[in-house]
């Protein structure tokens, strides 16, 4: 069973990029989404994070001292 997962791309030194956290609905307010941020932060301690999120996690991330910025994005088709 897959509870959730994170996905992300970083160079390493400046950036950790996660474009995607996913937490199955059965278990939000569990824990998971705070282990699997902690598990990718200890992989790249020196890295600034940067993600995307939907509007409905902004009290999540910013519990966790994160901050919002921002960005453009562009669909093309």
């Amino acid at each position: 069973m897959l509870i959730g997962h994170i996905r992300g791309l970083t160079d390493g030194f400046i950036t950790l990029y996660v474009c995607e956290m996913v937490i199955d609905e059965a278990y939000r307010g569990l824990g998971f989404g705070d282990k699997l941020l902690q598990y990718i932060h200890e992989q790249f301690l020196k890295t600034r994070v940067e993600m995307l999120a939907v509007s409905s996690s902004r009290t999540f991330y910013e519990q966790h001292g994160y901050r919002s910025f921002y960005g453009f994005r562009k669909t093309f088709d």
